[in-house]
């Protein structure tokens, strides 16, 4: 399998830049250590520079990397996936404070801290509710904005707060996927390829992790899940800053009052965070003004050093160019591509990178870590595991018995429907409520790749949703039950897989399309199953296929995705090799018939350069030792005969 691309939102330059060096500096893999050119003395363009500790190129030559990451215990897709349901960490700054980001060429704050958290340098220890230690390479945090919180309109807070549910947001946008794909496709299959000399298989599979990537990226804050509520919030001031106490308190009290759905809660842990300005503030000051920080907020407060100057090509000093986070959302990428390298091109000073650096994984390390540890251990043992037990079971039998009692004693509307917690006007349940916070034990579990406490929660709370009919509730528990049992790496016998697994995902998308008519949240299901069906082998990759089909016959993705999700059929099938000399078990002939379809397909949508590939592929693998495929008639001869016109460069393609 190609190794998935560190780094997936480089700028746009001319498509012919893309396949000689310039490229493969910006888009250079961690475990490269091969250097790299530079087009100037003191600037490197490596994105892994930010996510590993290479230094930037000095003036005097190359730098000796530092803090290299060693390889990761999750497979290149199970941490594409891991990577992808990361704490999320809201940035509140004062104005003073974005001037700052301004001042250095960033649009904001968020803007200069968001590609620093996508994985974080140095180990990441976690610790499980057995008090067994994980140490993780590949751990990431999510910088969002603050304006993302979902607060309540002005009609709901004057009206009563169960008068409608609110709008329940897609889980990611189809047509903005379907015109990226679009882009990538215009430009050349190896547009987006970390190996420059990569053989045409292995193309497929960058072209899709980039697709998957993006279509995990920017999930929308939902009732049912908690992956995209804040875990932890920033409260950022710099030290230009004539009233910094005071500021950090009326951002704190801001985050503190606003207004959210009552499923959120606002109980996550708040980070002081000063930025000292390096040209232009007295450090003796701001290190005074740190230590009052610290007496007023407590312990969870860091003093950043950055330079307010704006770095440039002409910088004497080692320079870095900061490429966008590799988690932007489709739409954000497809702005990126269409404008001009210039217009958002950013370069930063070296010092600047590794104090931000040791910033992020202080605040991981130190803070957001332990919180959430903290968290889990208190939700595992004051509901979940009395939820466990016999007597758990028996109370939760007993809620549901007398619950539907209360019918006939002049109980109202939502009472008579559910246990009580489930409101079905509003679609959610209260963040106090011990559903709420089960679910949120599931989620902090599954982020910090704790799969085994995951699974099981998710399994409790199935029952409980399907009682309720809380059926978004209901389908998510599945989808992440399902996932987790996958990554828990507990064996998938064939037993197993029909009957826990196949279950827990024909309920999901069941759900999430019939009763909640949320088919990209379906797709997500399937899409992420499969993939890690598929990096099991075996029959469960002709299990990840199967379930491909199903997305395939429901229609749940745009054209360009269809035929994307076509090929990647194939490649279910191609990856079973089979056994002994004769290969007995593999799946040549139903992969290359799936490339024989995805071909037909491209084609059809006029992606000729593309068809190409797939039909090159098939032949090679099974139809070239054929006689009877190149008659006139057979799909394949007259494939190649509407694309023989197409002028196919391997270089370019």
């Amino acid at each position: 399998m190609a190794a998935i691309p560190t780094s997936l939102s480089e700028p746009s330059v001319a498509d012919s830049e893309y396949t000689g060096l310039d490229r493969s500096r910006i888009l250079s893999h961690p475990k490269s250590t091969t250097p790299s050119p530079s087009p100037a003395p003191s600037l490197s363009l490596s994105f892994s520079s930010f996510l590993t500790g290479h230094s930037a190129v000095s003036p005097g030559g190359p730098l000796s990397p530092s803090n290299a990451v060693s390889p990761s215990h999750l497979s290149a897709v199970a941490s594409l996936i891991a990577q992808s349901f990361t704490p999320r960490v809201s940035i509140f700054a004062s104005n003073d404070a974005n001037d700052f980001a301004r001042d250095k060429g960033f649009a904001s704050v968020l803007d200069l801290f968001r590609p620093f958290g996508d994985v974080i340098p140095g180990p990441v220890v976690v610790r499980d509710t057995q008090g067994i230690s994980t140490t993780l390479d590949d751990f990431g945090i999510r910088f969002t904005s603050s304006a993302l919180f979902p607060s309540m309109q002005a009609s709901h807070q004057q009206s009563s707060p169960k008068s409608r549910k609110e709008p329940t947001a897609p889980c990611f946008d189809l047509q903005d996927l379907d015109a990226l794909l679009d882009i990538y496709l215009g430009k050349g299959i190896r547009y987006f390829s970390t190996d420059l000399a990569a053989p045409p298989a292995g193309l497929h599979d960058d072209l899709y992790y980039r697709f998957l990537q993006r279509l995990l990226a920017s999930p929308p804050v939902s009732p049912h899940e908690s992956f995209a509520h804040p875990v932890a919030g920033i409260i950022a001031i710099s030290s230009r800053n004539p009233q910094p106490i005071e500021t950090l308190s009326s951002l704190y009290k801001a985050g503190n009052d606003a207004v959210v759905p009552p499923y959120m809660s606002k109980d996550y842990l708040r980070y002081y965070v000063l930025i000292h300005d390096e040209d232009h503030s007295d450090l003796d000051r701001s290190i005074a003004l740190f230590e009052r920080m610290k007496r007023h907020f407590g312990f969870h407060c860091h003093m950043v050093r950055l330079r307010s100057a704006k770095a440039d090509l002409s910088s004497s000093e080692p320079i870095l160019l900061l490429p966008p986070s590799q988690w932007i959302s489709a739409a954000e990428e497809i702005a990126l591509l269409k404008s001009p390298p210039e217009k958002h091109e950013r370069y930063i000073f070296d010092s600047d990178v590794q104090n931000m650096r040791a910033f992020v994984h202080e605040l991981v390390v130190k803070s957001l870590i332990p919180f959430m540890e903290r968290c889990v251990s208190t939700w595992n043992d004051q509901i979940a595991a009395s939820r466990r037990g016999l007597t758990g079971r028996f109370f939760s039998a007993s809620r549901r018995f007398l619950g539907s009692n209360n019918r006939g004693l002049g109980s109202g509307i939502a009472q008579s429907a559910t246990s009580g917690n489930y409101d079905p006007i509003t679609g959610s349940y209260g963040f106090m409520t011990a559903e709420s916070q089960m679910r949120k034990l599931a989620d902090y579990g599954f982020m910090l790749r704790d799969w085994k406490l995951a699974h099981s929660t998710y399994d409790l709370l199935r029952k409980d949703f399907l009682n309720d009919k809380a059926w978004k509730y209901h389908a998510g528990s599945h989808e992440m039950a399902a996932a987790s049992l996958i990554l828990s790496g507990t064996p998938l016998s064939s037993k197993t897989r029909a009957d826990t697994l196949e279950p827990l995902l024909d309920s999901a998308t069941y759900s999430y399309i019939s009763r909640c008519s949320q088919p990209t949240y379906a797709l997500r299901t399937i899409l992420i199953s499969s993939e890690l069906l598929r990096s099991r082998g075996g029959g469960a990759a002709d299990d990840a296929a199967r379930w491909l089909m199903k997305a395939i016959s429901e229609k749940l993705m745009g054209n360009l995705a269809h035929a994307l999700i076509i090929e990647r059929v194939s490649a279910c099938y191609s990856i079973r090799k089979g056994v002994g000399s004769q290969g007995w078990g593999n799946r040549r002939r139903k992969a290359a018939f799936w490339q024989l379809v995805a071909a037909k397909e491209w084609v059809g949508l006029d992606k000729k350069q593309h068809a190409r590939l797939c039909l090159d592929e098939a032949g090679e693998n099974v139809y070239d030792a054929l006689d009877w495929t190149e008659e006139p008639g057979q799909l394949l001869f007259e494939l190649r005969h509407s694309t023989e016109s197409m002028v196919y460069d391997s270089s370019v393609s």
